[in-house]
């Protein structure tokens, strides 16, 4: 039922509007596919620097920069 594209398009908007209030989506791997459909749609009017991430399982997408940690010894 969630390869419904009605549903699959609810999705993505929901992650969009998630991703412009708060500058950060983070979805489980698996999904990687879906977001990326969103970001295509919204990159259709312009160009957006987004950046993106694997951590713990997980892909995050961010508006800005991730912070690198300094390395542990």
């Amino acid at each position: 039922m969630t390869d419904c594209p009605l549903i699959r398009l609810a999705t993505n908007l929901k992650l969009l509007k998630q991703f412009e209030q708060t500058g950060q989506v983070v979805i489980p791997l698996t999904n990687w596919i879906r977001f990326f459909e969103a970001l295509a749609f919204m990159n259709r009017d312009g160009h957006l620097e987004i950046y993106c991430a694997i951590m713990e399982g997980r892909l995050v997408f961010s508006k800005t920069p991730f912070k690198k940690k300094p390395a542990q010894r």
